[in-house]
């Protein structure tokens, strides 16, 4: 199988419409060179009558036919390139003939031109009357003549066509060849690239054209650059953190192996129970947010109101707060259509307040209010906890735990929430709440009530 060729194509494609361009060229010279050669005979033809009709007497004579001593008609000029002249007077008879000629009827019409064959040889004949219709004059030149001329005329320049023809595939392929010349330097830089995703092919040597294909490129390695140094930095601070559990579950495990004692092995092997757990739960938040953060559309996204989210989320924590003794409400002013997935939104939530019941103290306040303002509708989980540290910029990366904060949370939440809501459009943000403790408040894009679901909304 042949490899396509750019070259080859724009080679075959650059010949093919200079040879139709060549074609109509020497189409349009040679109608135009026949057009030329037909009126500069013909009016060569009309002025050699118009000579003749110039020199004759004002009166035609009433001797009858202009003759020879010897009795024969005066024959017009049959040197080569002269028209053969054929001269009557008004009632019809011969005043000069021509032997070159065949004897013409007299046709004393108006005047024009006409084509006739004789021995072998086609000639042009133009007739007409003199001013006073004195005399009728009939004068032909055979055509061959004109084709004679024409082939001197069209000869030269079809073969300089020709030549051209014939010299311009080479020049076109050499010089596409030479204006390849970018391209290829383009593809050897990449393929002595020792690191493609640090090298940047837009320069000032790439010429105009190319620059937006190489600027798309650098793009594009760009991008690739930060989704490796993403799933480098996420694979080494995943296995970070499972290092810990999994080290603890195997001390908890070994101690338990090797113990006599039964309440100290029952000991051993709950913490090991909990070491699990906790590996667990951070696979399953690793799992989550690897989906997250790879979707770039929301297949199931349709019109839901926020507030319904949060109920869900409230009712799912509700049995941990109250082993806490943390009290939750809930607070909406029911403008709250938002465009989204349920089961995602409701993973984003579920997040928020599980932090805040986290950090809330033992018969502490959680507090969710769901409200709309403009064009966007807000939900915020506050708490009486100790609040966000300072410095709030680091919230949400992955496995970043503030100072002092409860628990054996794994970092994630906050990350799984800001993908979730990017995902939708929406932002999170961090303050102080009104009871004191963290304020983290959820922004989407408001929606008309009841508004059709919505496949594929990004």
């Amino acid at each position: 199988m042949i490899r396509p060729s750019l070259n080859r194509r724009l080679v075959l494609r650059l010949v093919a419409g200079i040879v139709l361009v060549w074609c109509a060229a020497a189409g349009w010279l040679a109608w135009r060179s026949l057009h030329e050669v037909d009126e500069i005979f013909d009016q060569m033809l009309v002025r050699t009558a118009a000579s003749v009709f110039a020199v004759m007497p004002d009166k035609a004579s009433h001797a009858g036919a202009v003759r020879l001593s010897d009795g024969r008609l005066v024959e017009s000029d049959t040197t080569a390139q002269r028209p053969a002249i054929v001269l009557r007077d008004a009632r019809g008879e011969l005043l000069v003939e021509s032997a070159e000629l065949p004897p013409l009827r007299f046709d004393p019409g108006d005047a024009h031109f006409h084509s006739i064959e004789h021995d072998e040889r086609r000639w042009r004949v133009f007739q007409r009357w003199d001013v006073q219709h004195r005399y009728w004059i009939q004068v032909g030149a055979p055509l061959d003549e004109r084709d004679e001329l024409m082939r001197k005329l069209l000869a030269p320049a079809l073969l300089a066509l020709l030549a051209l023809l014939v010299l311009v595939p080479p020049t076109v392929f050499a010089g596409l060849r030479s204006g390849l010349e970018p391209l290829r330097r383009l593809t050897r830089n990449l393929a002595v690239g020792t690191d493609p995703t640090a090298a940047s092919l837009t320069d000032a040597q790439v010429p105009i054209e190319l620059a937006p294909f190489t600027e798309a490129i650098d793009k594009l390695v760009d991008r690739l650059r930060l989704s490796l140094e993403h799933e480098r930095r996420f694979t080494a601070d995943a296995a970070h953190e499972l290092r810990h559990p999994l080290a603890a579950l195997r001390l908890e495990l070994d101690l338990a192996g090797h113990g006599d004692d039964v309440p100290a092995r029952a000991r051993h092997l709950q913490r090991a129970q909990e070491a699990l757990d906790r590996m667990q739960r951070l696979v399953t938040q690793l799992l989550m947010l690897a989906r997250v953060e790879k979707l770039v559309e929301l297949d199931d996204a349709g019109s839901l109101r926020l507030v319904g989210v949060a109920e869900a989320a409230l009712r799912d924590a509700s049995e941990r707060a109250a082993a806490r003794s943390i009290e939750l409400s809930l607070d909406h002013d029911g403008n709250d259509f938002v465009l989204g997935s349920r089961g995602l939104l409701g993973i984003l939530v579920q997040n928020l307040v599980d932090n805040a019941v986290r950090h809330a103290p033992e018969h502490g306040q959680v507090n969710v209010r769901v409200g709309g303002n403009g064009e966007r509708v807000t939900l915020q989980v506050n708490d009486n906890g100790g609040g966000f540290a300072v410095d709030t910029t680091r919230l949400g990366e992955r496995f970043h735990r503030p100072e002092g904060s409860v628990g054996e949370g794994s970092g994630l939440g906050l990350s799984i929430a800001q993908a979730i809501a990017r995902l939708h459009h929406g932002e999170l943000s961090f303050g102080r709440s009104a009871l004191g403790g963290a304020q983290v408040s959820l922004s989407l894009p408001r929606v008309a009530g009841q508004a059709p679901h919505v496949p594929g909304y990004v």
